[in-house]
């Protein structure tokens, strides 16, 4: 089975850290677990910038470091721009599904990272796009698509 490298959406992460949803709290650490483990994890500027300003508009941490901290320590699973080569890709993939601006930026970065996989609940489970095949967390142990 070839490595998959896994785009990480800024709502697994985001789950990582909500008290009010311990089922999804639990699947989202144990792929994010795993994908680190295996160094297979990626993500870009744009989704450490999201996780920072729903954090902040959430108030789930007591203090701007806070949020910071953890923001910091997803930035080890990436922290690349947002490219011109990226935008292009993004523009291809709206043109062709009609997504989000946002959504389409994170898959384009996706894409130029060389990832195989978009992690997110947000898209539809098993869809292709750009050469991405899009896994909902939710519905997936973590060894179906990355291996024992």
């Amino acid at each position: 089975m070839p490595v998959a490298e896994v785009f990480v959406d800024t709502n697994v992460l985001l789950y990582v850290h909500d008290a009010r949803n311990a089922e999804k709290r639990d699947i989202a650490a144990r792929w994010l677990h795993r994908l680190a483990r295996d160094q297979r994890a990626r993500v870009n500027l744009q989704v450490l910038n999201e996780l920072a300003s729903v954090l902040e508009r959430k108030r789930w941490f007591d203090t701007h470091e806070d949020v910071f901290r953890i923001v910091d320590h997803f930035a080890a699973l990436g922290s690349s721009p947002v490219t011109l080569k990226a935008v292009e890709t993004a523009r291809t993939i709206k043109r062709a599904n009609g997504f989000s601006w946002w959504d389409c930026l994170l898959l384009g970065s996706a894409v130029e990272l060389g990832c195989s996989h978009f992690l997110s609940e947000d898209l539809q489970d098993g869809q292709q796009i750009g050469g991405l095949t899009v896994v909902n967390p939710f519905l997936h142990d973590p060894a179906e698509i990355l291996g024992p």
